[in-house]
């Protein structure tokens, strides 16, 4: 993915640029183009749209991030606000009359910054035609498919059944560690292992053809099944349930 980082000096955003880039992102780190931001000319414009996200630096007042948002909110698909402390963050949260897609600490772990790379989608742009995800909302196919026929493990099967399960609502890491390995205290490793399980979930799906995200994702929240996986396993659920009727009905006839 292509990110800009936008902030007031660039050698605080050493570090969390080289994690960034160890999750084999292209970052661009810049103070002119903050600048450029309260402008905005339709040169900028289109330069924003090169990149799938901008992360605006803790350098930032909240003021200016109130303006630079407003900004370049309809030309870039994600924002994402890095922050230091909690105390800025929850008065940014209680005081914004903004939208932020995605927010992340300054300090935060490589594995954290992990998880929320995956939580960005790439930009349409830059995405081959083929793709299989994009931010595509179309309704379920009308083939169907049975769950075997995606090759998913024991241990992916029973992660997409816990979601399915608790259809509507996100279900945190930890709540999911819990539910798969039942423990209580989910370790790094686990949490690492789950992500891995989600991303080969999607991969076996989108070779299948499905031309959807089966987990939505959400930083800070966690997974939740997409409406239209679900609408898919419901419509398996349902074809079982009257092929079962079938039989009865054959069965039924042939004693009477």
């Amino acid at each position: 993915m292509k990110l800009l980082i936008l902030t007031k000096n660039i050698l605080a955003e050493t570090s969390f640029q080289s994690k960034l880039q160890q999750m084999n992102n292209e970052v661009f780190c810049s103070t002119c183009l903050l600048n450029a931001c309260f402008s905005m000319d339709q040169e900028m414009r289109h330069l924003l749209a090169c990149f799938d996200a901008v992360i605006l630096s803790e350098t930032i007042s909240y003021q200016e991030i109130r303006e630079v948002i407003s900004n370049i909110r309809e030309h870039v698909p994600a924002i994402i606000r890095k922050y230091e402390s909690e105390f800025t963050k929850g008065f940014e949260e209680e005081q914004s009359d903004y939208v932020i897609d995605q927010r992340i600490k300054g300090s935060a772990s490589l594995e954290e910054i992990r998880e929320l790379c995956q939580t960005i989608e790439p930009n349409e742009s830059e995405k081959p035609k083929e793709s299989g995800y994009a931010n595509n909302k179309k309704r379920a196919p009308k083939v169907t498919y049975h769950l075997y026929n995606f090759g998913f493990s024991r241990r992916e099967s029973r992660l997409l059944m816990c979601l399915y399960e608790n259809r509507g609502r996100y279900l945190s890491r930890q709540e999911m560690c819990q539910k798969i390995w039942n423990e209580e205290n989910a370790s790094d490793s686990k949490m690492s292992a789950l992500s891995s399980c989600v991303r080969n979930i999607k991969e076996k799906v989108e070779k299948c053809g499905v031309t959807f995200n089966p987990i939505d994702t959400a930083w800070g929240r966690g997974y939740q099944i997409s409406d239209e996986f679900y609408q898919l396993i419901h419509t398996e659920a349902e074809l079982k349930k009257s092929d079962a009727q079938q039989i009865l009905n054959v069965t039924e006839n042939i004693f009477l």
